[in-house]
């Protein structure tokens, strides 16, 4: 019973399989729902060639492209500093002293010269008048003698007095104004000694915070207040020595604070020194800074960028037109609609730049966007880079298309109107 059942299905196959084959060789299946679509796409020979469709070898691909030019470039070498006064000192005491006067407020300006702390100067005085006196005394009493002396002088010429008496006057004339001379030495040295007692400025600047306070005694070397120049203010930084062939003074310094965000400071380097750190192998570089508003003060920390050299008509590129294929940089020029791989050295970047120290020259094209869908020897389509790509032509709005047949579109079609169409 089993035998005659698999029989019978394989007779049914069979002749389904021939009725099949017997409709597709007369052309009934071609009008079959479906399947007519199917056969009729598989004979298209566009469709079979693979050509105007979606099957299709691609285009050229498309690119942007610019043209290589020279610009200025800036190499620079990055480090960090700490600012320092132009000028600046702590002021002390040169002799001890108690505080008469003073002459300050924390945080003022001042000029050269301006007295900063007056001690007490009465016995300085008094000294100076003694001097003062002794001085006149002693003048006083060289013009007496003076006086005797021309007295015994005119005797001794009319022979009524002596050769003696003469040289004696002549001796303590002599003696007098020894006397004199050391008075006024003594005068000065008093003098000296009052002006020790009144402490100056011996630049303009701005004083800090003062230590002692009226009335204190003070002895040499008591510190009583700062004193810095900031109308101008140095920088200390170091750099590599690998660099101590290209520094000179004059080069450009621009350094930024934290403090001041957004803000670059202009200096230029004043004092390279003449040694270098056996330990860091480093150069000491001073670089000074105007400094009108006295934003930077002494001991801030600043980010230095040196301008170590500078070129005006270096060759750059745009950093997008740069490959790198392992230690190597590549670009690939476009020459007669074909692109080209060439190996290059590249130097500085600067703001979205690279300067090409060899491997290319001004005027030539090269690939800026797209350089990953090119290969040496490809055809392309240029376009600048940057300009607008070409309109794609528009399609007709859907109510002015053409409304396609059923068959053209492979949709199916109702089984009432099929088997019209065959009775037909």
């Amino acid at each position: 019973m089993r035998v005659s059942r698999q029989l019978a299905v394989i007779a049914v196959l069979g002749a389904a399989g021939f009725g099949g084959w017997y409709a597709y060789q007369g052309g009934h299946l071609a009008k079959a729902p479906l399947v007519g679509a199917y056969f009729a796409k598989a004979e298209d020979p566009a469709a079979r060639s693979g050509r105007g469709g979606r099957g299709g070898p691609p285009g050229p691909p498309t690119v942007e492209v610019s043209t290589v030019g020279t610009g200025r470039i800036v190499e620079t070498r990055e480090s960090v500093g700490t600012v320092r006064a132009y000028e600046s000192i702590t002021v002390t005491a040169k002799i001890a002293g108690v505080i008469a006067e003073i002459g300050f407020e924390e945080g003022q300006k001042v000029k050269a010269g301006n007295m900063l702390v007056q001690l007490d100067a009465a016995e300085r005085k008094a000294e100076i008048e003694q001097a003062i006196a002794e001085t006149n005394r002693a003048i006083a009493q060289r013009n007496e003698v003076a006086i005797k002396l021309e007295r015994a002088q005119a005797l001794n010429r009319t022979g009524a007095g002596t050769g003696a008496q003469v040289e004696d006057l002549t001796a303590q004339v002599k003696s007098l104004e020894g006397a004199i001379a050391s008075a006024q030495a003594q005068r000065k040295a008093a003098e000296a000694r009052l002006e020790d007692l009144t402490i100056r400025a011996p630049f303009a600047g701005r004083v800090g915070t003062r230590a002692v306070s009226l009335g204190a005694f003070i002895s040499p070397g008591t510190r009583i207040t700062t004193l810095d120049d900031l109308s101008r203010v140095r920088l200390d930084f170091a750099v590599p020595e690998n660099l101590l062939g290209r520094l000179k003074p004059g080069q450009a310094v621009n350094a930024t604070s934290p403090a001041y965000k957004g803000r670059i400071f202009k200096g230029a380097v004043s004092t390279i020194d003449t040694r270098v750190d056996p330990t860091t192998r480093t150069v000491r570089l001073t670089a000074d800074f105007d400094n009108p508003d006295e934003a930077l003060k002494p001991g801030m920390f600043l980010s230095v960028t040196l301008e170590v050299t500078t070129k005006d008509d270096a060759v750059i590129v745009p950093e997008e037109a740069i490959v790198s294929e392992g230690l190597r940089q590549l670009v690939y020029p476009v020459k007669d609609g074909k692109v080209e791989r060439r190996i290059v050295t590249i130097g500085q970047r600067q703001n979205g730049k690279v300067e090409i120290v060899d491997g290319l020259r001004a005027g030539e094209t090269i690939v800026v966007l797209g350089v990953q869908r090119v290969r040496p020897g490809q055809e392309v389509v240029a376009r600048p880079a940057g300009s607008a790509p070409a309109p794609q032509p528009q399609q007709p709005p859907p109510g002015n298309r053409e409304q396609p047949s059923r068959s053209s579109l492979n949709l199916p079609q109702a089984i009432g109107t099929a088997a019209a169409a065959e009775r037909n």
